[in-house]
């Protein structure tokens, strides 16, 4: 189903936008959902959905609630025109703000999130990080690989108040949407992270 949805047709360098495949998401969401138990009956954000790939994916899996955040209006109408295609209008709710500015008014159980990889703006990562790890029980957010890196917000999650439950590594393929890509497909090694608030 959620190779069905439709993509943003334009994408923002400086925003490090960049689509999640719809196999990816999948296999991300079923894994939450049979591993964990984490999206079934519960209450999901999506911080940076853009066209609300990973929030349309939870309510399709029978979340309770979802709540989906961009800064980019077009992108939350496209996000829209997928909800009402794939039927999750009843369940799906869409916010148009910034991440670091984003309140929340109930408890959300998970968050799910392809943030801005950090390569253009040095930290945009984070911000999201964050974000989620403060206002959710269990993150699932996906970041550079490498050992380096892994370093890194290993103590950042400390930091923030989370604890690392599993990290799984696989392959992203980039497309060619900017002007500076010279192929038409990119492979990136890419870090998806389960995160639980420490008191959890």
């Amino acid at each position: 189903m959620l190779q069905s949805i439709e993509r943003m047709g334009e994408y923002e360098v400086s925003l490090e936008q960049y689509p999640t495949p719809a196999n990816i998401a999948a296999a991300v969401l079923f894994a939450a959902h049979i591993e964990h138990d984490d999206i079934r009956h519960k209450t999901i954000c999506d911080l940076g959905c853009g066209d609300g790939i990973f929030a349309i994916g939870a309510a399709l899996l029978g979340a309770s609630c979802v709540i989906g955040l961009d800064v980019q209006s077009k992108a939350l109408k496209v996000s829209r025109r997928n909800s009402a295609s794939l039927g999750t209008d009843d369940t799906t709710d869409w916010v148009l703000g910034d991440v670091a500015s984003f309140e929340v008014l109930g408890p959300i159980d998970t968050v799910v999130t392809n943030p801005p990889f950090g390569v253009k703006k040095r930290g945009a990562d984070l911000r999201f990080l964050t974000k989620a790890i403060s206002i959710a029980k269990v993150t699932y957010s996906m970041h550079l690989a490498g050992e380096k890196n892994r370093a890194f917000l290993e103590s950042t999650i400390e930091d923030l108040g989370g604890r690392i439950t599993q990290v799984e590594t696989f392959e992203f393929p980039i497309p060619r949407i900017y002007e500076f890509h010279r192929k038409q497909k990119h492979l990136v090694g890419v870090d998806l992270y389960r995160i639980c608030r420490q008191e959890e």
